[in-house]
C-alpha cells in the first residue's frame, strides 16, 4: 500500500505541474483574446480562407475497390495488373421483370417497349449503335431453321445433325473467313426477346399457348444464332406435368454496352463507382441518359414491377445519397441551435445569448471547412462515411462551448470584480484544459485509426482528427473572442439579440434565474441513487446487464456487403434484393489471370487447373479455353504450329466466345493469320454458393492456393470481383479489435496522467469497457455486424464515452469527505454538465433515424448506444461503485506527500490562484449565501476561508525566497491538517443524514485545501 501510495503522489505531482503549465498557457492566451477580439476574428477567418484553397483538389472516390479493400492486399494488386494488361471493355447493364407470370404477351409487349426505348436512347455524341457491344449474328438457315410463324411448330429435323458440327473444320480456311466476314454485326442483349427475334408484330400475334410452346422449344436465339438456355433468364418457374415451363415470377433482360478506348486517356477518364473503374465520357454520359429514360415508367403496366441495375448506377446512387442526407444536417443543426440557446443564456432580454451560440455552432463550420481543405489539399480520399463527419464534430463542438461557459459562470465574486481580460484568462485557463482532455482523447483514438490498411476507415480517421483539432481551436479563440465581445454588450447593457439596443432599468424575472437540471439532481437523484438499496440494485442491474451483453456481443457476425451502403428506397438496392431473392443460385465468377507466360509450354498445367479448381469443393464450375481447344484439335494439335491454331480456334463458333473474354494479343488478332503473341489470357470459374463470410474468405484462398500450387512460369492471379468484398471481411474484424486496443490503451493512458490516480483511471476504463461491450451487444440486437463502418463508430465511441466517466472521476478525486458525500457532491455539481453534453451529442445526431443510408443509420444506432450506456456508467453505475471503492482524495494524498521544491511563478506572472472551483452548474452566476440551516458548517467554512486567504498571501510574498515560500506552505498545511482532525467534522454528511436542502451540497462554499504550488482548479475535465 505504502509503495502505491507514493507512485499515486509522484503522479499527482507531475500531473499537478503539468496541469498548472497549461492553465497558465490559457490563461495568457485567453487575456490575449480579450484584448484585441476583432484581431483574433480575423486571424481564424483568414487561417480558414487558406485552408479552403485545398477544396480545389477535393474529390469524392465512390468506387468501391478504392475504399473498402484493404491497400496492398492481392486483390487490389491484381486489380491493378488487371487495368494495365487486361482491362474490361464491356459494361453490364441489368433488368428484372417481376409480376405474377412474366410469360404472358402483356408482359412480352412491355419488355419490347423498353427494348425500344433504350435502342432510340441517344445523346449529342453517341447513340445505342454506336456504344453497345457488338457480334456476328449467325442466320439461322446455316442451322437448317426456318423463320417462326404463329402457329406453327418450328423444323428442327436438321439441329440433331448439326449437334457438334464444327463449320470452321468443314470449309476451307479462307471460305470459312469469308463467311464470318460476311456476317452482320448485332448490339448483344440477352433475355426472353431472343426467343421472339426482337419481332414485336410476331410476338403481338401469338396465344398464351403459343408462347409457351416457342420458350419451350427455343435452342438459339432468333438473333444471334448462338445456344439459348431459356431457363437462365427466369426464376420461381412453374412446371406442367411434362416439365414444360408454362409460367416463371421473375425474368431479366441484360444489355451490353462498351468503353470507347480510343478516347480512354488519362485527361478524359471519369471515376465509375459502378465497376470499379474508369471509362470514357461518352459511354458514361449515354449510360446515364439510358437509366433515366428507362427508370420513367409512365406507361409501364401496374401489375408489372421493373428493377434496373445500369453499369454507372453504384456510384451515381451513392453520391446521390449523400446529397440527400444533408438535409439531415441542417435538422440537427436547427435543434442543437434551440439547445445552446437555452443553455448559454437566460430567457430575458439582457441575458439571452442567440448570437453567440450562433457563432458558436459557426466554429463547426469553420472546422469542417479546414478539414476538407487540408485533407484535400494532401490527396487524401474522401469516402461516403465521411458524411458523418459534421455530425460528429457538432456534437464535440457544443460540449468545448459548454465548458468554457461554465467556467466562465463558475468564476468567484472576487474574481468577477476583475477587467475583461483577467476574467476571460481566468475562466479559459480552467476551461482549456478540460477541452483539451476531451479533444486530446478524440484526437488520439482517430489517429490510432488512421493507422488502418482499411482506405476508407483511414480517411474518415484522418479527416476526423483534423477536424477535432480545428474544432478544439476554434471553440478556444473564435467562440472566445465573440464571448468577449457578447460579454462587453452584456455589462453595457444591451439586448440579446439586438447589440444596438441599450435596455435601461432593467430588472431579471425570477422565473429566468431556476436552474432546474441543477436542481434535480442535487435535491433528488443525488439523494435517491446513493440509498444502500438503490445502490444494490444498481450493481445487480449492471452485472446482469453485462452479462446478457457479453452474450449478446459473442453473436456479433462480421460481414461486409457494398450494397448497404445504397440508400434503401433507391431503384438500385431494390434491384440487388430482388436479385437476391429471384437469383440466388448463381455463386461468383471469377477468373485466373496469366501474364507473361508460354501457354504452349504451360498446356498441361493450364488443363490441370479445372481439376485442381473443382476439387476445391468451393468451385461449381470452370470454363477453361484449354479443354474446348484440345477437345476441337484433338489428335490434331500440333505445339509447332500452336499459334496458328488457336488463331482459327479462336474464330470458330466453340472458340468465339473466348476471343475477347479471355485472350489479349499484342496487336489485333486476324481470322486468316497466325495469331500474334498473346499478352495476357485468362480461364473463367464460378464459385458455389456460400453460406457466411468466413466461408467466402476460405473459398477464396482455396482458389489462391490452387492456382499458386502448379507454379506457372510467369504472372497469375487470382481474382473475383467479389474479392474486394471478401478480403475486407477477412482483417476488418482484426482491424476493429486492434484499432480499439489501441485506441483504448492511448486514451486510458492520457487520462491516467491527467487525473493523476491510477485507481481512478482504472475506473474510467471499466466504464468504457462495460459502455463498448454493451453496444457491441446493441448492435447485434438492432440488426448491425461488423463492417468498415461500425468499426469506424466503435473507434470513435472510445474517445466519446471515456468522457462521460472522466469528468465524474476527477470531480471526486477533487473533493473532501467520505465517499458518500463526494459522491453527491460529484452528481450536484458535474451531473448536470455531463448530462448535458451527452443529451447534446444525441440530438446532434437524433435525425439521422430517418435516413436510408446504412451509413447514417449504422451511425444513429451505435451512437444511440454510446449516449445511453456512456450516461447509464458515467452518471449511474460509476458514482455507486465510488461510494464504495472510490480512490482518495486529492487533497488528502498532497497532504500526506513529501515536501516539493518546484519553483513556483511570481505573482506578476501568474494569474489570481486557481481555486478547484468544482461548481459549473449552469446559471450559477450569483455566490452562494447559506441558508439557517447551514450554520452548522460555519466552522468548517471558517477553516477553509482562512486557508484561502493565507494561501493567497503566500503567493503575494514576493520579497521571501523560494525556500521560504515553501517552508511557510508545509507549515501552513501541518496547521490546517492539526485544525481539521480537531473539528472532525463533515458537513456534507452531516447535512445527508439530516435530511436538509441540496443547496447545501454547492461546493462554491466547500474550498478543497490544495499545495500553492500544485495548483489544481477543479476542471481538468
Amino acid at each position: 500500500m505504502a509503495a502505491i501510495a507514493h507512485k499515486e503522489n509522484l503522479l499527482s505531482r507531475v500531473s499537478a505541474g503539468l496541469v498548472g503549465l497549461m492553465e497558465l498557457a490559457f490563461y495568457n492566451y485567453g487575456r490575449a483574446i480579450a484584448r484585441v477580439p476583432v484581431l483574433f476574428i480575423l486571424l481564424c477567418l483568414l487561417l480558414t480562407a487558406a485552408c479552403s484553397l485545398g477544396l480545389s483538389k477535393f474529390v469524392q472516390e465512390t468506387r468501391p475497390f478504392k475504399l473498402w479493400t484493404p491497400e496492398g492486399s492481392e486483390f487490389m494488386k491484381a486489380l491493378e495488373w488487371q487495368e494495365d494488361n487486361f482491362p474490361q471493355d464491356v459494361r453490364l447493364n441489368m433488368a428484372i421483370y417481376e409480376a405474377e407470370n412474366v410469360l404472358t404477351k402483356s408482359v412480352l409487349l412491355e419488355m419490347m417497349r423498353v427494348h425500344y426505348v433504350l435502342a432510340n436512347t441517344a445523346t449529342r455524341t453517341a447513340n445505342w449503335s454506336s456504344i453497345c457491344g457488338k457480334i456476328p449474328a449467325i442466320p439461322l438457315a446455316v442451322f437448317g431453321r426456318r423463320k417462326r410463324e404463329a402457329g406453327q411448330r418450328q423444323a428442327r429435323q436438321a439441329d440433331d445433325e448439326d449437334e457438334g458440327m464444327e463449320w470452321s473444320q468443314l470449309l476451307s480456311r479462307d471460305s470459312y473467313c469469308q463467311f464470318l466476314d460476311s456476317l452482320q454485326e448485332v448490339c448483344l442483349e440477352t433475355g426472353l426477346l431472343e426467343v421472339f427475334g426482337y419481332d414485336e408484330e410476331f410476338l403481338a400475334s401469338l396465344t398464351q399457348e403459343q408462347i409457351i410452346q416457342e420458350v419451350n422449344e427455343a435452342e438459339r436465339s432468333a438473333v444471334t444464332g448462338l445456344p439459348l438456355n431459356v431457363s437462365q433468364f427466369l426464376a420461381h418457374t412453374t412446371l406442367d406435368d411434362k416439365g414444360n415451363i408454362v409460367g416463371a415470377r421473375a425474368a431479366t433482360h441484360t444489355w451490353f454496352t462498351k468503353v470507347i478506348t480510343g478516347i480512354n486517356s488519362t485527361n478524359t477518364l471519369i471515376n465509375d463507382a459502378g465497376t470499379g473503374s474508369h471509362i470514357d465520357p461518352i459511354t458514361y454520359e449515354w449510360e446515364q441518359q439510358m437509366l433515366q429514360n428507362l427508370l420513367n415508367d409512365t406507361e409501364r403496366p401496374p401489375d408489372l414491377q421493373f428493377y434496373l441495375m445500369g453499369a454507372s448506377s453504384f456510384g451515381t446512387v451513392s453520391g446521390d445519397s449523400i446529397k440527400g442526407d444533408l438535409q439531415y444536417l441542417s435538422l440537427g443543426f436547427g435543434v442543437v441551435f434551440v439547445f445552446v440557446v437555452a443553455m448559454l443564456g437566460r430567457c430575458n432580454m439582457l441575458e439571452a445569448r442567440p448570437l453567440l451560440s450562433l457563432l458558436g455552432l459557426s466554429c463547426v463550420g469553420l472546422a469542417i471547412v479546414v478539414s476538407y481543405g487540408l485533407c484535400s489539399a494532401f490527396d487524401v480520399l474522401y469516402g461516403p462515411v465521411n458524411s458523418i463527419l459534421p455530425f460528429l464534430l457538432l456534437g464535440l463542438g457544443i460540449d468545448d462551448m459548454f465548458v468554457i461557459v461554465e467556467a466562465w459562470r463558475g468564476l468567484r465574486t472576487e474574481e468577477q470584480k476583475l477587467e475583461l481580460s483577467e476574467r476571460v484568462g481566468l475562466a479559459l485557463g480552467r476551461a482549456g484544459v478540460a477541452i483539451t482532455v476531451t479533444s486530446l482523447t478524440d484526437f488520439l483514438a482517430f489517429a490510432v485509426g488512421s493507422t488502418t490498411v482499411l482506405p476508407a476507415l483511414r480517411s474518415f480517421c484522418i479527416y476526423s482528427a483534423v477536424g477535432v483539432a480545428a474544432v478544439y481551436f476554434f471553440q478556444a479563440t473564435f467562440f472566445v473572442a465573440w464571448l468577449s465581445l457578447d460579454q462587453r454588450r452584456l455589462e453595457d447593457g444591451r439586448h440579446g439579440m439586438l447589440w444596438c439596443w441599450k435596455i435601461s432599468n432593467w430588472t431579471p424575472n425570477t422565473c429566468s434565474q431556476q436552474d432546474l437540471c441543477h436542481n434535480f439532481f442535487s435535491k433528488v437523484y443525488a439523494r435517491v441513487l446513493l440509498l444502500t438499496p438503490v445502490r444494490i440494485m444498481i450493481l445487480t442491474a449492471t452485472s446482469a446487464l453485462f452479462g446478457v451483453s457479453i452474450w449478446g456481443m459473442t453473436e456479433l457476425r462480421q460481414e461486409f456487403d457494398p450494397v448497404w451502403f445504397l440508400p434503401q428506397d433507391s431503384y438500385l438496392f431494390a434491384f440487388f434484393m430482388k436479385q437476391r431473392e429471384y437469383y440466388p443460385s448463381s455463386g461468383e465468377r471469377g477468373s485466373v489471370y496469366f501474364g507473361n507466360i508460354s501457354l504452349v509450354k504451360e498446356l498441361p498445367k493450364l488443363q490441370e487447373l479445372t481439376q485442381r479448381l473443382l476439387a476445391t469443393e468451393y468451385v461449381a464450375k470452370v470454363e477453361n479455353w484449354v479443354d474446348d481447344f484440345i477437345k476441337y484439335w484433338g489428335d490434331e494439335l500440333d505445339p509447332s504450329i500452336f499459334q496458328d491454331q488457336l488463331s482459327l480456334f479462336l474464330f470458330s463458333t466453340k472458340g468465339a466466345k473466348y476471343r475477347a473474354r479471355n485472350f489479349k494479343f499484342s496487336t489485333e488478332i486476324n481470322c486468316t493469320s497466325i495469331a500474334p503473341p498473346v499478352t495476357a489470357s485468362s480461364i473463367d470459374f464460378q464459385h458455389r454458393v456460400m453460406e457466411s463470410s468466413q466461408e467466402e474468405v476460405v473459398a477464396m484462398e482455396a482458389v489462391r492456393s490452387a492456382v499458386n500450387a502448379l507454379n506457372f512460369s510467369g504472372v497469375t492471379w487470382a481474382w473475383a470481383r467479389a474479392y474486394g468484398g471478401w478480403e475486407t471481411n477477412r482483417v476488418i474484424e482484426e482491424e476493429l479489435w486492434r484499432n480499439l486496443g489501441v485506441a483504448l490503451a492511448v486514451v486510458a493512458a492520457a487520462t491516467l496522467v491527467l487525473l493523476a490516480s491510477v485507481a481512478g483511471a482504472a475506473l474510467v476504463v471499466v466504464c468504457v469497457l462495460l459502455t463498448l461491450v454493451d453496444v457491441a451487444a446493441l448492435m447485434e440486437w438492432w440488426g448491425l455486424t461488423i463492417d468498415t463502418v461500425s468499426c469506424i463508430d466503435m473507434v470513435l465511441a472510445v474517445g466519446l464515452c471515456v468522457d462521460y466517466a472522466a469528468h465524474i472521476v476527477h470531480t471526486f478525486l477533487t473533493l473532501p469527505g467520505t465517499k458518500t458525500d463526494r459522491a453527491a457532491a460529484t452528481l450536484s455539481t458535474t451531473g448536470p454538465p455531463v448530462f448535458s453534453g451527452g443529451f447534446s451529442t444525441f440530438l446532434a445526431f437524433v435525425f439521422l433515424a430517418g435516413s436510408s443510408s446504412h451509413v447514417f443509420t449504422s451511425f444513429f444506432k451505435i451512437f444511440f448506444g454510446v449516449c445511453v450506456f456512456g450516461l447509464y456508467h458515467g452518471l449511474v453505475f460509476l458514482p455507486v461503485v465510488l461510494s464504495f471503492i472510490g480512490p482518495e482524495s486529492h487533497s488528502s494524498i498532497l497532504a500526506q506527500a513529501p515536501k516539493m521544491n518546484l519553483k513556483h511563478p511570481s505573482h506578476s506572472q501568474h494569474p489570481p490562484p486557481l481555486q478547484p472551483k468544482i461548481n459549473i452548474i449552469p446559471n450559477a452566476q450569483q455566490s452562494y449565501s447559506p441558508s439557517p440551516k447551514t450554520q452548522a458548517n460555519i466552522s468548517h467554512k471558517h477553516y477553509t476561508n482562512s486557508h484561502n486567504d493565507q494561501t493567497n498571501n503566500i503567493h503575494a510574498t514576493e520579497d521571501k525566497s523560494f525556500a521560504d515560500k515553501n517552508e511557510l506552505v508545509n507549515q501552513h498545511t501541518e496547521k490546517c491538517k492539526e485544525q481539521n482532525e480537531t473539528e472532525k467534522i463533515s458537513p456534507l454528511t452531516q447535512n445527508l443524514e439530516q435530511g436538509q436542502e441540496a443547496e447545501q451540497l454547492h461546493i462554491q462554499d466547500t474550498t478543497v485545501p490544495i499545495l500553492p504550488n500544485t495548483p489544481d482548479d477543479g476542471s481538468r475535465f
